[in-house]
């Protein structure tokens, strides 16, 4: 089996911006990737679908071999086209595919172990999983007791279980004359993948909920903002923080100082809970060897050191982005001795 990713749209709920799959997320890498990250997929069984102005202005494909380590199958469109439906159509005609395929969308998330399957389904979740999803944006669909889907609707809330972006297909013969038969009738209208799966649950072809979790939806620029401020990158003092003060002349000396043992559990559960550390000391860089030795000894994250940082007051320069929390910068003075440090740094980073 094939997986098909449609990334030909305008992304217009990014205003200004290239298109949204290519967005970095918290570890840089571009938004398509982590969309991807929750599927048992093979390199070779992955096509990229694009636009050809896309790949002249941003060269898509040399940066898709860069992100993911060898290049991929892309699938490049002349021309735009009215609705994820007719990209997929363009890409199965374009490729000649002749064997399943799942649709996956590049701007959400979920996990599903296994991909494969006998029959057509529709990769879903519940709403009671969630708070904070528009429900008016989704497309739901009815099962029986065994999950089999009764009937598909795009932005009527029909049920709970509503689809997280994945639609796999058996034949794309049987997907082809479906798309061909709706688009012929609704040429003025967008064509969902909904409605051409419910075009064929009424013709009598089958379909599964195939049930899945961690479901993230980064639709609109306020969806990845959120999502980027869920990680955080913490910029912590080695020198006075971590361990106490020390000095390249005097004692205490940097291979004698003392681990302040209520930061150094703060920053181990910052690092566990998925948050970015970068360490900032006065020391040189020469005593590199000396300090990733006392940070392994204390079993605090590796992580890259800015040295040498001057005595002075620190001032972070950022400029605003959209896609991008909008607060940017936060920052916060805390004893390392103060029993109440975690949640000094907790109500820092929710402010």
């Amino acid at each position: 089996m094939k997986v098909i990713v449609p990334c030909c749209g305008r992304s217009s709920r990014f205003p200004g911006q290239p298109p949204k799959w290519m967005l970095p997320a918290a570890d840089g890498q571009p938004m398509l990737r982590l969309a991807l990250s929750g599927l048992p997929l093979e390199l070779d069984d992955l096509i990229v679908t694009i636009l050809r102005e896309h790949e002249e202005k941003f060269d898509v494909q040399a940066g898709l071999a860069s992100v993911f380590g060898r290049p991929l199958r892309v699938a490049i469109l002349e021309q735009p086209t009215g609705s994820q439906s007719e990209t997929v159509a363009a890409t199965l005609r374009q490729v000649d595919l002749d064997e399943p395929f799942l649709v996956k969308d590049s701007d959400g998330y979920f996990h599903c172990p296994d991909i494969t399957s006998d029959v057509n389904y529709i990769c879903v979740d519940t709403l009671n999983h969630f708070d904070l999803i528009n429900p008016r944006n989704k497309s739901y669909v009815q099962v029986d007791a065994a999950d089999r889907i009764l009937s598909m609707r795009e932005k009527v809330v029909i049920s709970d279980l509503f689809n997280v972006g994945g639609y796999f297909f058996r034949s794309p013969i049987e997907f082809l004359r479906y798309y061909d038969s709706l688009a012929t009738q609704a040429a003025s209208s967008e064509l969902y993948l909904s409605n051409v799966v419910s075009a064929m649950l009424a013709g009598g072809v089958p379909f599964e909920a195939r049930r899945t979790s961690g479901y993230q939806d980064w639709g609109t620029a306020h969806d990845w903002r959120r999502a980027l401020l869920g990680k955080s990158a913490y910029l912590v003092s080695l020198d006075g923080f971590i361990f106490e003060r020390g000095s390249r002349y005097f004692r205490p000396r940097f291979q004698d100082v003392r681990p302040n043992p209520l930061a150094v559990e703060a920053v181990r559960e910052l690092a566990k809970a998925g948050n970015q550390i970068v360490y900032l000391s006065i020391r040189p860089q020469s005593d590199e060897a000396l300090t990733r030795a006392q940070l392994l000894v204390n079993k605090l994250p590796d992580g890259q050191i800015v040295w040498d940082c001057p005595s002075a007051q620190w001032q972070l320069i950022t400029a605003p982005h959209p896609t991008l929390p909008f607060a940017t910068a936060l920052a916060t003075e805390s004893d390392p001795a103060d029993d109440k440090l975690r949640e000094q740094i907790n109500s820092t980073r929710d402010t």
